[in-house]
């Protein structure tokens, strides 16, 4: 089983030892992306396994409705899609917010 997500192919990415921020940059220029509270963790829900239900536990890992932040969840994956430090893996329906 794998993560809907990975980091780009010239993403440089380091987590701190809490989890609650995560560092990523396209390497080797920049600019540092620093993600933090709900950024951090749409990060590592969406580069974590199973892919199925990822967007699900972001919404309860900060207590709203899935439908109520799907939306948002979708344009900052896009974002960081866009400036390549995601890349969507499989062709999972549930791996792309939304889909």
């Amino acid at each position: 089983m794998s993560a809907a997500y990975r980091p780009g192919p010239d993403a440089g990415v380091t987590v701190s030892d809490d989890g609650m921020s995560v560092y990523v940059a396209r390497l080797p220029g920049g600019p540092l992306v620093v993600l933090d509270g709900a950024a951090a963790l749409i990060w590592a829900e969406a580069t974590t396994a199973p892919a199925t239900g990822w967007v699900a536990r972001v919404a309860e890992l900060v207590g709203q409705p899935e439908e109520a932040i799907a939306a948002d969840v979708t344009a900052f994956v896009a974002d960081l899609s866009a400036r390549e430090l995601l890349v969507p893996l499989g062709a999972d329906s549930d791996a792309r917010p939304g889909a």
